[in-house]
This record gives structure tokens, C-alpha cells and sequence, in this order.
């Protein structure tokens, strides 16, 4: 073997035993790891353990105390009102035992009747809790406040004996009588009355149902018979009078009245004279814009009245005449309708137009192909679709529209007026 082998011999073998020894110190500090991992889960599932143990026996003792406590907390008036009784009972029969006993009588005896004396203000107490919202309470709340009032007095009466030189001392010895029948008085029967909302919905009903009588008193007589006419509770008041409207008025819709219907009719009729047919707009030539403010006259008029108040009309009179009967005087009547006529003839547009020209065969011949066009898209023809193309006048496009309508109806509306050049 040369010494170069040999060289190489060692240097392979220390470079193992380095390798081997990184191995060696590599495993030991993943054993190392593995056991500080451990550890910490050991050591993070103790303080679990203990954190959970600690958290039962907080919630153990909150469960104690607040089953000592709970009736405290779940109603702290009652449970104060129950000390202040325990805290005046006690004192009022220690009272009236010492009274008694100064005046002569046995202990056993003197304490037999203290509570008696105040044992029957509790006892009516408690019965005119149990009677609320049964029965009358008047008698049993009358009761205790006479026992307790008994008591009372006798604890004064020792009390000024007792402590002479200390009057208050005696006042204070009979409150201990009064106190806690005061309060639970208070507790029982004080918080069963109406509230200020409800009162004040009460005054509301009242006088709005004496508002009733004087606005309407053939109204109210004839609810009150319904009312008594029919068993008690089955017809409730407002359906009462709603069909006692219904009978006196003529209307179902409540508050509707024929002086309102008649108002109604005639404020139509003057939106419909001062509208329809409307003035007729200045010709300023053949290629005149549309005039913005003019639309279709077959629909002028809106509704202006809600649908309620459309149903009690057609229901109450088809027509303005039919409030004859009511003594009202129809709408559409004479002299409204010659006003109507002026005012027609006035503006121009009345049957005879102020613009005289006949109708032009090429213009009539545009209009009949419009209205055939419409036709097929079912759609009417109205003046301003003729004015859109004609570029004309209103009346002149609505005697147009009236002369094509006439042709296709077999009639003559617009008094056989031929067509000529324009």
C-alpha cells in the first residue's frame, strides 16, 4: 500500500466519522424538538384543564349566589317592598306587645292579639290580591286600611306613653303599621290603571263621538237603533254607522255626502267648458311646429278625485240630473251650456271655425292614409297625429279628422263639405 492510499484511506475515514457525527447531532436535535414540542402541549393542556376547572367553579359559585339572590334581582321592587313589611311588622307587634302587657294583659295573650291586629290586615291584603281582576277589591282594601289604622293607634297611644319626652317616636311606631300595607297596596292595585297613552286615546274617542252627534245626529239615531236592534256585540260601532251613512246619506263610502258628488260633477263640468274645445293656436304657415301645450283633445280631463270617491259617484247617480231628488240642482244645465257656446264661438272654434277655407283633396287624401295605418296597428286617430302631418291648425285638423270619420262611418259629420283646392 503507497502512502498516497493511505492518506486517502484516512481522509475517507474522518470525513465519515464528520458525517456521521452531523447525523448524530442532526437526530439529537429533533429528538430535542420533539420533546420541547411535547412539552409545550403538556404543559398548554394543563393550563387548559385548569383554566376550565377555574371557569366551573366561577360559574358554580355565580349559580349560588344567584339563586340566593335571584328573586332580588329578577323583580327589585317586590323584593324591597318584601323587606320594608318585614321591617315594619315587626317593630308594630313588638309595640303593640309592650302596650298590651303595660296595660296588664299576659305575654301569651298580649302576643295572641298583636297578631291578630296585624295579622288581619295581611290576611286582607292578600285576599284583595288574589280578588284583582275577578271582582271588586273596594271591600278588602277598605278592610286592611281599618285594621292597620286600629294598629296604628295603639302603637301611637303606647308610643306617646312610652317615649313622652319624644313625640316623633309614637308617629314613627304607628307608620310602622301603615308603611308596608301602604305599599303593598300600591304594589297590588296601583299599577293596574290606565296609562297616559291609553287616557289619552280615551279623551280622543270621546270627543270625536261627541263631534259625531253634533255633525251628524240623523246619522247617530239611526247606529243606535242598528245598535240595539241587533245582540250585544255582534255589530261592532263602526260598521253600525257605516251602514247608518249608507241609509241616510245614499252613499257607502263613509263621509260622502250628495253635496260633495254634486260639487264634484259641477267643478268637471267647469274643467270640461274651459278646456274642450280649447282656443285655436295663430297659423303661422304650413311648416308651423307643433304646439307643445295642446295635446289630444278627446283626453283633456284627468280625474282629480281618489277612486273611492269615483265609486260613491257612480253608485249615488249616473248622471247629474239624478240629484233631483235630493233637492240639488243639475250641472249641465241651460245656462251653463250657452256660456259654454259663447265661449266656443268666441274662440273660434265653434262649428263654424274663424279659418273658412275648404278641406284640401291632397290634405284629406294624406289623412285617410294615416287612418289606415293606424288602423292596422289598432290605434285611433286623433287631431294630433293629423297636426304632426299636416303641420296645420287644430281645427282645421279636426275637421279633418272629422270628415275621414264620417266617410268610413257612412256618414256626413262635418255637413258634407267637399274637398277643393286650398
Amino acid at each position: 500500500m503507497t502512502s498516497t492510499s493511505w492518506y486517502d484511506e484516512r481522509r475517507a475515514d474522518r470525513a465519515a466519522e464528520r458525517q456521521a457525527d452531523r447525523e448524530d447531532r442532526t437526530t439529537e436535535r429533533a429528538e430535542a424538538r420533539k420533546d420541547a414540542e411535547a412539552e409545550r402541549r403538556r404543559k398548554a393542556a394543563d393550563r387548559r384543564e385548569r383554566e376550565e376547572r377555574q371557569a366551573k367553579a366561577r360559574a358554580a359559585r355565580a349559580a349560588k349566589v344567584g339563586k340566593m339572590t335571584g328573586w332580588v334581582t329578577a323583580d327589585p321592587a317586590r323584593a324591597f317592598v318584601r323587606l320594608v313589611q318585614a321591617c315594619s311588622i315587626v317593630p308594630a307587634v313588638v309595640s303593640q306587645i309592650g302596650a298590651l302587657t303595660g296595660a296588664g294583659v299576659e305575654p301569651l295573650l298580649a302576643g295572641l292579639l298583636a297578631a291578630m291586629l296585624e295579622g288581619a290586615a295581611w290576611a286582607l291584603v292578600a285576599m284583595g290580591s288574589r280578588a284583582e281582576g275577578e271582582r271588586s277589591t273596594r271591600t278588602y282594601r277598605i278592610g286592611a286600611w281599618a285594621a292597620g289604622a286600629v294598629a296604628a293607634w295603639i302603637n301611637y297611644s303606647h308610643g306617646a306613653q312610652q317615649y313622652a319626652a319624644h313625640s316623633w317616636v309614637a308617629i314613627v311606631l304607628a307608620l310602622s303599621s301603615l308603611v308596608a300595607v301602604w305599599l303593598t297596596d300600591l304594589q297590588t292595585h296601583g299599577g293596574k290603571g290606565p296609562t297616559k297613552v291609553e287616557k289619552q286615546m280615551a279623551k280622543d274617542r270621546k270627543a270625536h263621538a261627541s263631534r259625531r252627534a253634533a255633525d251628524h245626529p240623523e246619522v247617530l239615531k239611526v247606529a243606535q237603533r242598528l245598535l240595539s236592534a241587533t245582540p250585544h256585540g255582534a255589530l261592532h260601532p263602526d260598521d253600525a254607522w257605516r251602514v247608518a251613512w249608507s241609509y241616510v246619506e245614499g252613499v257607502g263610502v263613509t263621509g260622502v255626502t250628495a253635496d260633495l258628488i254634486a260639487g264634484q260633477l259641477a267643478a268637471k263640468a267647469r274643467v270640461t267648458e274651459v278646456s274642450e274645445p280649447r282656443p285655436a293656436a295663430p297659423d303661422w304657415g304650413p311648416d308651423m311646429p307643433p304646439d307643445p301645450f295642446l295635446d289630444d283633445p278627446d283626453s283633456v280631463y284627468e280625474p282629480l278625485f281618489p277612486e273611492a270617491l269615483e265609486a260613491a259617484s257612480r253608485r249615488s247617480s249616473d248622471s247629474p240630473e239624478s240629484l233631483d231628488g235630493k233637492g240639488l240642482q243639475g250641472v249641465t244645465s241651460a245656462p251653463k251650456k250657452a256660456a259654454a257656446e259663447q265661449l266656443r264661438d268666441a274662440s273660434g272654434n265653434g262649428p263654424q271655425a274663424a279659418d273658412g277655407r275648404p278641406l284640401a283633396p291632397e290634405d284629406l287624401a294624406q289623412v285617410r292614409a294615416l287612418a289606415d295605418l293606424l288602423a292596422s296597428t289598432d290605434q285611433a286617430l286623433s287631431v294630433k297625429k293629423i297636426r304632426e302631418l299636416i303641420h296645420c291648425r287644430s281645427d282645421y285638423a279636426m275637421r279633418l279628422r272629422n270628415q275621414v270619420q264620417a266617410e268610413r262611418s257612412g256618414r256626413d259629420d262635418d255637413g258634407g263639405e267637399l274637398a277643393v283646392t286650398r
